[in-house]
């Protein structure tokens, strides 16, 4: 009787094929945005992989002794050169015909994004399919993003044409430490340029219809005929925006405290149609057709619909990542079953990832596809590990088992990522994913049942059954988010950390799997070297003064931060206005503790005044008019162009700075720094630029 033994590392990454050419490939697109090329060296870089593809043929073609060598190289130079390409091929810069290289009057475009409508401003991007110049059509490609205010026209869908007129711009950086970087996240989507319309500006272009209906365009008019069955027997609006969003990836209509209970309870993957969702509807269909007596020569039908009905759920989701990564690996796991082939989920996972890279390049930028395949990841690796220590029989505890080692496993790896992006970590996302991982299952399942039932009654008790289900999620998560400490803000960590996170993780995870020592001293030195950089830079930080005057545009906010205590005096009416939480909000929360936050209002902004702000390291004067009464201080803020008698005011207050905020005209400004540029005094400009940051270190 043969003994079996257990595989080596080696010889099981050896059954993932695809990993070695897929990792050669992201480290090419990892690399890809460190790498800078003229229009020119891009060209040879194009030419290069033409004439690189011809060697390595030729090498393969002759085979052994060195060719081989020179083959393994070469294809290997290849893959990693093809991802720096991919990753640039859809730059605007290397792309000839891109519109932003044309003085265009007006433009032709057609939308290739649903709109969503939020504070009655209208988004969605656009293909330019091309421009008028001087009464000359000219064809053109490249995206851009269209912000459009309300109007009382027709709705826009998806696959409108529309001409349009209006001033096309750079999608700018973001201004504050901390914001949101939206150039980058449209970046991810290859838009670069936005434009601000007004209901006038555009014409809706009337289009023939075509023979050849467009997969996208009806998969969004089905995912719309389910939202109004959905309304009509969900009343409530709340729990149908939660439903929409659970149901079909639709988020349109959620109220933002309930997308900050998902949010800190680290339940927010339930509104985003994902691997869970997929494979919910997997296991609906399965236990539908596994009572179905299929004849033997039709057992392909069932694999033929499940194929069909998970890519068209898809296709209704909006084609997310997370959600064409499990469709993919649904179906290699449909493929494999019915041609009775052993399927790993971890080529799957490789598999499904490769894709989308491929047809994607800059979704490797893209957080939502970072998080959802490193979560998949640790299941794989981490939940049987799980299974293996905490062994039980009883069905209703192993559910519970599962449920907790999911989450454990799933948050592994992601935590590290989490707190590089966004400094903030779930405390009770154990308890929360326990308390709504049923419900939001059985929503989900009635949710699919009312889309294919047509018995009136039958769906109005879904639609009860529904509402009460959604109304438990929502009042276990924010029963959740007001217990003390549910969700730990911390620093944002650095790549080094992150880089030290990941190595830890997975040197003890090899040393747990294969016994090696070694590799286990490898984990606890990388943990010890987390908590010494933590340590040191808790110290700094707790001796560290900071001082901002951030760009909020035509409002004013400056911010005082020491021991997790701060100061801030704004124009605006209150801290937790829009405005100010997404241009300096999340810095807030990382320099200072909640509860440790000083908000002083500066009112009466209808009429010019002046402002005297105390901080302990000085004095500043916020000047909207000049005045003989002005006060001697450390800084000078200049607001709302009042610069006719500057060097009168600078020779009265003698700051060592003058800062002009952005509530100055760019042409008042640059006037102004002329102005203080002859009085030999040093200062700064905020509008269009990034806010006015220093440490103490660097008074």
């Amino acid at each position: 009787m043969a003994i079996m033994t257990e595989l080596s590392f080696y010889q099981k990454l050896e059954r993932v094929p695809l990993l070695k050419i897929a990792t050669i490939y992201v480290v090419g697109l990892f690399a890809a945005p460190t790498l800078k090329f003229s229009f020119s060296s891009f060209q040879y870089l194009q030419d290069s992989l033409i004439l690189l593809s011809g060697i390595i043929l030729c090498c393969f073609l002759f085979k052994g002794g060195l060719f081989k060598y020179c083959y393994l190289i070469g294809y290997y130079i290849l893959v990693l050169l093809f991802g720096i390409w991919q990753f640039w091929r859809s730059d605007p810069l290397y792309m000839e015909n891109h519109f932003s290289h044309f003085q265009l009057d007006s433009y032709v475009v057609e939308i290739v994004q649903e709109p969503s409508t939020k504070s009655e401003t209208t988004r969605f991007s656009v293909e330019v399919l091309g421009g008028y110049m001087q009464d000359s059509f000219m064809a053109t490609t490249g995206k851009l993003m269209i912000s459009l205010k309300a109007t009382t026209k027709r709705p826009l869908r998806y696959a409108d044409r529309l001409w349009l007129k209006g001033t096309m711009s750079a999608v700018p950086p973001p201004f504050n430490p901390f914001e949101f970087d939206y150039r980058e996240y449209l970046k991810g989507s290859a838009i670069y340029h936005q434009i601000f319309l007004h209901p006038s500006n555009y014409i809706r272009i009337e289009r023939e219809d075509s023979h050849f209906p467009d997969v996208m365009v009806l998969a969004l008019r089905t995912r719309e005929s389910f939202l109004k069955k959905l309304r009509r027997y969900c009343k409530n609006e709340e729990y149908y925006s939660i439903a929409a969003a659970l149901l079909y990836g639709f988020r349109g209509e959620i109220d933002e405290a309930n997308i900050k209970a998902f949010t800190n309870t680290g339940t927010i993957h339930v509104l985003s149609v994902s691997g869970m969702h997929v494979a919910v509807l997997f296991g609906f269909l399965s236990l539908v057709f596994r009572y179905i007596p299929w004849p033997l020569r039709l057992n392909w039908v069932p694999v033929v619909i499940t194929f069909s009905i998970i890519w068209i759920y898809a296709f209704i989701a909006g084609l997310d990542p997370p959600i064409v990564r499990a469709a993919i690996m649904i179906s290699f796991v449909l493929c494999a079953r019915h041609f009775k082939r052993n399927s790993s989920t971890l080529n799957a996972l490789v598999a499904a990832a490769s894709i989308i890279l491929l047809c994607d390049p800059r979704a490797i930028t893209n957080v939502g596809y970072q998080l959802s395949f490193l979560a998949v990841l640790g299941m794989l690796l981490f939940l049987p590990i799980f299974e293996k220590i905490v062994i039980v029989k009883n069905p209703f505890i192993r559910f519970l088992r599962d449920t907790v080692g999911i989450s454990i496993a799933a948050q592994v790896l992601t935590t590290p990522l989490t707190l590089y992006y966004f400094g903030q970590f779930p405390t009770y996302f154990l308890l929360a994913n326990l308390l709504v991982g049923l419900p939001s299952t059985v929503t989900m399942y009635l949710g699919f049942l009312m889309t294919i039932n047509p018995i009136d009654w039958l769906n109005e008790l879904f639609g009860f059954l529904l509402e009460n289900f959604i109304a438990c999620i929502l009042y276990s998560l924010k029963a959740i988010d007001r217990l003390a400490f549910s969700t730990i803000q911390i620093d944002i960590i650095d790549g080094n950390l992150l880089f030290l996170s990941y190595a830890a993780v997975f040197s003890l995870l090899y040393a747990y799997q294969w016994k090696d020592r070694k590799y286990c001293y490898l984990g606890f030195l990388c943990v010890a070297g987390i908590v010494f950089i933590t340590i040191i830079q808790q110290i700094i930080d707790e001796n560290t003064e900071r001082f901002r005057i951030y760009n909020t545009r035509n409002e004013l906010t400056i911010a005082y931060f020491k021991n997790q205590q701060a100061i801030i005096y704004s124009t605006f009416d209150s801290l937790n206005h829009k405005a100010l939480q997404y241009a300096c909000g999340r810095e807030i929360r990382v320099w200072a503790s909640e509860g440790n936050v000083r908000f002083i209002p500066l009112k009466s902004k209808s009429v010019r005044n002046n402002y005297l702000v105390e901080l302990p390291f000085g004095k500043i004067v916020v000047m909207e008019y000049f005045s003989n009464e002005l006060p001697s201080a450390e800084l000078l803020v200049v607001r709302k162009n009042a610069i006719q008698k500057l060097p009168a005011a600078v020779n009265k207050i003698l700051p060592r700075e003058v800062i002009l905020d952005g509530s100055n005209s760019l042409k008042k400004s640059l006037q102004a720094r002329t102005i203080l540029d002859s009085l030999g005094m040093k200062s700064y400009l905020i509008k269009d630029n990034f806010a006015y940051v220093w440490d103490k270190e660097s008074l």
